[in-house]
C-alpha cells in the first residue's frame, strides 16, 4: 500500500511508548526522513541525555528540546520522535500543530512498566527508587498527550503494526 504524506508528523508519548522504532518505519512507509528529537540533542551536547540531566537538569534539556524543534520545524517534511515531555510546553505543542500533525501512542502503564524495566540511561526512571514517580509524571502528562491529532493505541502491537495504523490515520 502506497502512503503520501504532506505534513509533518510528530510523535509523542510517555518514554518507553515506542516513538523512536515506530518512527523509523513510519517513515520508511512513507518515504520521508525520519528525525530523533533526542538523538539530535545528544549530538548537539556531545552527552548523553543523563549526563544532560546530571549536570544541567531537566529545565535546560527542555530548552535544548524547544530550540532543535523550532529549528527542525523550519525543515522539509519529516517523520519526528519526541521526548516524551515535549508535549508540556504549550509553545512545543503549538509549534508542532502549527507545521504538522501530532500522533499520540497511547501505551498502558502494563507495557510501559515491562518496557522500561529493560532500558537503561533515562533519567527520569530509577526502578530502584519505585515505579510510584514514574507512574505520577506519566498521569500528569496524559492530558497533554491526548491534546493530539492521532491517538494510536499500541498495546498488543508489533511496531510495524502501530506505523501501519498512523498511515492509515493519515489518509483523508
Amino acid at each position: 500500500m502506497e502512503y503520501e504524506v504532506s505534513k509533518n508528523i510528530f510523535l509523542t508519548g510517555f518514554m518507553g511508548a515506542g516513538k523512536s522504532s515506530v518512527g523509523r518505519l513510519l517513515a520508511k512507509l512513507l518515504n520521508r526522513p525520519f528525525v530523533d528529537l533526542d538523538e539530535m540533542i545528544v549530538q548537539r551536547e556531545n552527552r548523553t541525555i543523563a549526563d544532560i540531566f546530571s549536570v544541567d537538569g531537566e529545565k535546560y534539556f527542555r530548552d535544548c528540546e524547544t530550540s532543535v524543534l523550532n529549528e527542525l520545524c523550519q525543515q522539509s517534511v519529516a517523520i519526528y520522535a519526541t521526548g516524551g515531555g515535549i508535549v508540556v510546553r504549550d509553545e512545543n505543542r503549538r509549534a508542532m500543530k502549527k507545521v504538522g500533525r501530532i500522533v499520540y501512542l497511547k501505551t498502558s502503564w502494563a507495557t510501559l512498566e515491562s518496557r522500561l524495566r529493560k532500558s537503561v540511561n533515562r533519567p527520569l526512571v530509577d526502578p530502584e527508587a519505585g515505579w510510584d514517580h514514574v507512574k505520577a509524571l506519566l498521569a500528569e502528562r496524559q492530558a497533554f498527550y491526548k491534546d493530539a491529532d492521532i491517538v494510536v493505541e499500541t498495546d498488543g502491537c508489533t511496531p510495524l503494526q502501530v506505523a501501519r495504523k498512523i498511515a492509515s490515520g493519515l489518509l483523508p
